[in-house]
């Protein structure tokens, strides 16, 4: 018989999901189990072993276990000499900020970690998912006949690489807009559930998102025009960000950088694209209308659609405004 558990409050429900989150063992061929490859070469407190990843924060026992899963290749690999702290946590991903090694030619760099498949829990997930390519780790579409079958299938190892595929959409995307001059975070490095990324903000105090910010009108018209300027130069590059909101982008030093793009949408594949581009565009209007910039979201939508899509993709979409 399933087993019932009581969980009164969010602090019980995340300890519950470290619980079953925890790396497990592994089995042989032969049945037997062995250890997990990271999590076995972790250190008690009373004994660091000199030239391993020990990062400062380490948080629960089991979040120091994700954190040497995930974070460890980086340190290996020479991009990160510690973690200092968590910046965010979310159902999707928890990003980290850690002390970059001298070789990125950064002090600080974000690292998100992607939680596991099963807490993923992306809305609307199917409207996302509209005429969307499934990418492997270099971000090319999956083109294996065994692959695809699997994913439509929806096996396991199916579900894995779609799920997987949101990381490398957000991943090649944040590369596509930065070498396009919108303001999103610097990619450094990547792997199977993590992107390393420009840091915005010191050590111990992140740049805080726009959703926490009160701006004086003569600030906010000029970074609300900022911003619908480049929700149009996604459009160009053909995406559109799919959930943006003043939640999104992040406030330092008088600049707006956007941030979370693993729901992005390919405007020219998704049917929804222009119900998703009308969406973000309301967002950030309601977000600025009470900093007291007026506008019209949907006339501001509907001119960057015109101005950017060909007159037969605008057509085909326009019935459905």
């Amino acid at each position: 018989m399933p087993r019932t558990i009581a969980i009164r409050d969010i602090d019980e429900w995340d300890d519950y999901l470290d619980e079953i989150e925890r790396p497990r063992p592994r089995k042989t061929t032969k049945g037997k189990e062995t250890d997990a490859p990271v999590p076995a070469i972790l250190a008690d407190e009373e004994d660091v072993i000199e030239g391993a990843f020990n990062p400062s924060f380490t948080g629960s026992k089991h979040e120091r276990q994700w954190i040497h899963t995930y974070l460890g290749p980086f340190y290996q690999d020479h991009q990160i000499v510690d973690v200092l702290r968590q910046v965010k946590g979310g159902k999707e991903a928890t990003v980290y900020c850690c002390k970059a090694h001298p070789s990125t030619g950064l002090d600080l760099v974000a690292a998100k970690v992607y939680r596991p498949r099963i807490f993923r829990t992306f809305k609307n997930d199917a409207e996302y998912w509209s005429s969307r390519l499934v990418l492997d780790g270099e971000g090319k579409a999956v083109r294996d006949k065994r692959s695809a079958k699997a994913i439509q299938q929806g096996t396991r190892f199916g579900q894995e690489a779609r799920f997987a595929s949101w990381l490398y959409h957000e991943y090649s995307t944040l590369t596509l807009l930065h070498g396009a001059g919108v303001p999103v975070p610097r990619v450094i490095a990547h792997d199977d559930n993590a992107i390393l990324m420009e840091y915005f903000g010191e050590e111990e105090t992140p740049a805080p998102t726009l959703s926490q910010v009160s701006l004086d009108r003569e600030e906010a018209l000029p970074l609300f025009e900022h911003l619908m300027r480049n929700v149009e130069l996604m459009l160009q590059h053909d995406r559109v960000h799919g959930d943006l909101s003043a939640y999104n982008v992040l406030y330092w030093e008088g600049k707006v950088t956007i941030i979370d793009f693993p729901q992005v949408i390919d405007a020219y594949q998704n049917q929804n694209a222009y119900r998703f581009l009308k969406r973000d565009v309301e967002r950030l209007c309601q977000y600025f209308a009470r900093q007291g910039v007026r506008s019209d979201p949907e006339r501001i939508a509907g001119s960057m659609w015109r101005r950017v899509m060909p007159d037969e993709t605008y057509q085909v979409r326009g019935s459905k405004w």
